[in-house]
């Protein structure tokens, strides 16, 4: 059953040659959430900007010998309000980055550490956020999907399920949790 969520979650984002097992279903905090809906585009650019560094690390890496290779790499984000470093160091968990905040306001910055375990997560909050609204954001229901034309009869079980929500307005915490409604 896991699987077969787990694989329209990777069709719903997208996501082509991902190995189904390695998408789980993120636990990204209502913080995190809220700020994904208030300011998308700031979320997104700091989503580039991590998965910019964890690539810069492992090319840097790939392509050095033994002798070359660096432990870590570090990058400064400018000078911005709490709640903007607030972002940056609960998403920067779920890329396993270490971050530190420096300086007194109003310069106080964001340093990211990236090393061998950084890795980008599976589903990114900006991509959970657009999958998760395609589901529960809009304020009508999503169509179900056609079965091609065959109509079940009483007895047999529908062709094609889908994870459609009866209360459109009501967030779920998770995957499972939507999943579990079918």
């Amino acid at each position: 059953y896991q699987r077969r969520v787990r694989g329209k979650l990777a069709e719903g984002l997208g996501l082509v040659n991902v190995a189904v097992d390695n998408i789980v279903a993120p636990n990204y905090s209502d913080f995190l959430k809220e700020q994904a809906r208030s300011i998308k585009s700031f979320v997104v650019e700091i989503e580039e900007q991590l998965e910019l560094v964890i690539m810069k690390y492992k090319r840097r890496n790939e392509t050095s010998d033994s002798l070359n290779k660096v432990s870590c790499i570090y990058h400064d984000f400018k000078p911005m309000n709490k709640d903007k470093r607030r972002l940056i160091h609960e998403l920067a968990e779920h890329y396993k980055i270490t971050t530190q905040s420096f300086d007194p306001e109003p310069q106080r910055n964001v340093q990211i550490r990236v090393d061998y375990q950084s890795l980008v997560p599976g589903v990114k909050l900006s991509q959970y956020m657009l999958v998760k609204r395609s589901f529960v954001g809009s304020s009508k229901p999503v169509p179900k999907p056609v079965s091609g034309g065959s109509r079940s009869t009483a007895g047999e079980p529908p062709q094609l399920r889908s994870l459609v929500l009866e209360d459109p307005k009501k967030v779920a915490d998770s995957w499972e949790e939507m999943c579990d409604e079918e």
